[in-house]
C-alpha cells in the first residue's frame, strides 16, 4: 500500500472513530445523567419520612408553648409564657418556671429575643426563643432532620381550643399548629396531634367535652390540615391522633365521657381518625374493666413515663421502672390487636424553676444512661420499632433533648447537660433510633461520647473545687490538683472508646501531649499514650452532676484524697460498691468543665 493510500485510510479510521465516539456520548452520557437524577431521587426519597404510617417512628413531643413578649401585640396577657413570671421591669430578675436554659447560639436576630436583667458568665445579653416565631420552630425541625427524628407528636390543650375554657389562647395554638405543618413540610418531617385532656377539670361537663374535642378536630379535617400534604401522619389511609391524659383517677377521661368521642372518630366517614390513647402507667392496674376496655377499643396505646423512677438497691441510682410493666402492656395490646408504643424520656425535673443548689432533679439524667436503659429494654422487648420521645423542647420540666447550653445565665443555678455537648441528647436519640429500626443490639454500653474530642475540658473536683492539673511535661510525673488559673496545664482531651462491655475514656494533657494513667502505688501519673489499659478510664455518672473516674485496670478511683491543699497530689482509692458509702464520698466526684 502506498503512502498516499495508507494515509487516506488513517483518516478513514479516524473519523470512524470520531463518529462513533459521538454516538457513544450521545447514548451515553443522557443514560449517566439519569442515573445520576436517579441516585439523586432515591437520596431525596430517603431522607423524606413516610408519614403514611406510624410504623419505625421515633417521634419527638413538642409542647410549642413558651412565648415572648411581643408574639401578638394584641393580646397582653401571654408575656414569657411558660418561662417566667412577671416581666423584668424596674430590673427585677424574673423567677424562672424551667429548668435548663436552651442552647441559643444558632438563633439568628429575629429569632430570639433578650431576656431582662439575665446575662451569660461572659456578661452578654441572655436570650430566649419563642414557638410563635416560625424561623425559631423551623430550626428545630432542621435538627430533627440532621439527627435522625422523624417528626412531633404536636402538644395542644384541649381547653384552648375554640369554644375552651382558654379560648382566648386559640389563635397562638393555631399558629404553632402552622409553624409545626410549614417545617415539617420542609424538612421531609411528619407530625401529628396530641391533644391533651389535662385541662378538663372535675367539673367539665360531659357536653362541654365532647364538643371542645369533635368541633376542633372537624375544623382541622375540612381546613386540610390532617391531609398527607401537609406531612400529616396517617395509618391505614386515615389521620392520626393522639388524646392524651387516659388516667384511671381523671373523670374526663372516663367511658362516660370518653365513649362517645371516640365513637364519632372511629366512625366511617369523613372525620374518621386512627386514635392513639395516651395512657396513665397504671392503666392495667388501677382502671376499672370499663376503662380498660375503652382503651382497648383504640388501635394504639401509649403509657406515660415521665418521672416513673424507683431506686435501684445496687446502686443506688433512679432507673426507669416503667419498662417494667411494658410486657404485661404488650401482652394485654396484643390480644386486643393494639398497637404498644412505648414512651422514653431522658429524666426530669417536675417541674421548674430549678432546684436550689445541693438538691438534685427528681429524675437525674445520668448523662444518658437513664434514657439509654429504656431504649436496651424496648429492643429487649422484640416488637418495638416505634416510640414517643418525651420530650423535645420541654426546659419547664427538664426533659428536652434539642440543643441546651452548659453556660445558662448566672442568675438562676440552671440545670445543665453537666459537660456534654448542647446536641448530645440529639445525637443519642438519633443514635438509638437508628439502632432500633436497623436491628443493631442495643447494649446497655452508650456508642457514642457526651462530650467533643476536639475540645479540651477542666476537670474539678467536688470536695475540694480544685482542679485536675498537670505541672510538668515529663513522662511519670504525678498529677495534681490546683486552683483554676485558665492555663493549658488544667486542660483536658476526652478521648473515648467503647470495650469489654464498658465505655472508656483516654484523658490526654494538654500541656504534655499525654494521658493519665496508674501507678503501681495508686500514684496517678502521665505517660506517653501506648495504647495501655493502664491509660482507660470508666466516667461512672451518680446522678449528682458529677462523676467518678474509675480506672480500667485497677477499679479504683480519682481521689483528691479528701484534702484542699493547693497542689495536693490525686490518688487511685477503692470504689465504694454500697450506694450509703457513696453519699459522703465528694472527695470522688468530679465535674467536667466544657470550656466556653
Amino acid at each position: 500500500m502506498s503512502f498516499r493510500n495508507l494515509q487516506q485510510s488513517r483518516i478513514i479510521l479516524v473519523k470512524r472513530t470520531f463518529a462513533l465516539l459521538i454516538l457513544l456520548a450521545a447514548f451515553y452520557l443522557p443514560v449517566q445523567a439519569q442515573a445520576v437524577k436517579k441516585t439523586a431521587k432515591a437520596a431525596k426519597s430517603a431522607d423524606v419520612v413516610d408519614a403514611t404510617n406510624w410504623d419505625n417512628k421515633i417521634m419527638a413531643g413538642y409542647q410549642g408553648w413558651f412565648r415572648n413578649p411581643g408574639d401578638n401585640p394584641k393580646d397582653t396577657r401571654q408575656g414569657w409564657s411558660h418561662l417566667f413570671g412577671g416581666n423584668g421591669a424596674n430590673g427585677a430578675i424574673m423567677r424562672p418556671g424551667f429548668d435548663m436554659w436552651p442552647d441559643m447560639s444558632e438563633y439568628k436576630a429575629d429569632e430570639k429575643t433578650a431576656v431582662p436583667n439575665y446575662t451569660l458568665p461572659d456578661g452578654s445579653q441572655a436570650y430566649l426563643y419563642s414557638a410563635q416565631n416560625a424561623k425559631a420552630v423551623m430550626r428545630h425541625f432542621q435538627w430533627m432532620k440532621k439527627y435522625g427524628i422523624d417528626g412531633v407528636w404536636l402538644s395542644e390543650f384541649c381547653d384552648h381550643f375554640p369554644y375552651g375554657r382558654q379560648a382566648y389562647d386559640s389563635t397562638t395554638v393555631y399558629t404553632i399548629m402552622h409553624n409545626v405543618q410549614t417545617a415539617a413540610k420542609a424538612t421531609g418531617r411528619t407530625w401529628a396531634f396530641m391533644w391533651d385532656m389535662s385541662g378538663f377539670g372535675r367539673q367539665t361537663p360531659k357536653s362541654e367535652v365532647y364538643n371542645v374535642m369533635i368541633t376542633n378536630w372537624k375544623r382541622m379535617v375540612d381546613e386540610g390540615v390532617t391531609s398527607t400534604k401537609g406531612r400529616y401522619m396517617h395509618q391505614n389511609g386515615k389521620p392520626v391522633l393522639q388524646i392524651w391524659g387516659f388516667f384511671p383517677d381523671r373523670p374526663a377521661s372516663q367511658p362516660d365521657y370518653m365513649n362517645a368521642v371516640i365513637d364519632f372518630l372511629q366512625a366511617r366517614g369523613k372525620y374518621q381518625a386512627v386514635i392513639l390513647a395516651g395512657v396513665d402507667d397504671k392503666w392495667r392496674r388501677t382502671g376499672t374493666a370499663a376503662f380498660q376496655d375503652m382503651l382497648m377499643r383504640m388501635p394504639g396505646l401509649q403509657p406515660w413515663s415521665v418521672g416513673r423512677a424507683t431506686v435501684d438497691p445496687a446502686s443506688g441510682y433512679k432507673v426507669p421502672n416503667s419498662i417494667n410493666s411494658w410486657a404485661a402492656d404488650m401482652a394485654m395490646c396484643r390480644a386486643h390487636g393494639v398497637i404498644f408504643q412505648p414512651t422514653i424520656n431522658s429524666g426530669t425535673n417536675i417541674a421548674g424553676p430549678p432546684p436550689p443548689p445541693g438538691r438534685l432533679p427528681s429524675v437525674p439524667r445520668r448523662s444518658g444512661n437513664y434514657l439509654w436503659a429504656q431504649f436496651v429494654a424496648a429492643q429487649k422487648a422484640g416488637t418495638i420499632n416505634s416510640a414517643f420521645i418525651c420530650m423535645f423542647d420541654e426546659i419547664n420540666e427538664g426533659t428536652q433533648i434539642m440543643k441546651t447550653t452548659n453556660h445558662p445565665p448566672t442568675q438562676y443555678p440552671f440545670l445543665t447537660f453537666d459537660g456534654a455537648t448542647s446536641d448530645y441528647y440529639l445525637r443519642l436519640v438519633g443514635t438509638a433510633s437508628m439502632m432500633l429500626k436497623k436491628h443493631i443490639p442495643i447494649t446497655p454500653v452508650i456508642p457514642i461520647s457526651p462530650f467533643d474530642a476536639k475540645k479540651w475540658y477542666r476537670i474539678q473536683n467536688k470536695a475540694s473545687s480544685l482542679m485536675l492539673t498537670n505541672q510538668s511535661k515529663i513522662a511519670k510525673a504525678p498529677l495534681v490538683q490546683t486552683a483554676d488559673d485558665k492555663g493549658t496545664n488544667g486542660e483536658w482531651q476526652l478521648i473515648y472508646a467503647a470495650d469489654d462491655g464498658n465505655s472508656y475514656f483516654k484523658i490526654k494533657s494538654r500541656l504534655s501531649g499525654k494521658v493519665l494513667s496508674r501507678a503501681p502505688d495508686d500514684a496517678v501519673i502521665q505517660t506517653p499514650d501506648l495504647k495501655s489499659d493502664y491509660a482507660k478510664w470508666h466516667f461512672e455518672w451518680d446522678g449528682t452532676g458529677y462523676c467518678r473516674i474509675i480506672n480500667k485496670v485497677s477499679g479504683k478511683a480519682l481521689s483528691s484524697n479528701s484534702l484542699t491543699v493547693n497542689g495536693s497530689p490525686i490518688v487511685q482509692v477503692a470504689d465504694p460498691t454500697k450506694p450509703a458509702d457513696l453519699k459522703t464520698r465528694d472527695d470522688l466526684r468530679w465535674k467536667i468543665i466544657e470550656p466556653m
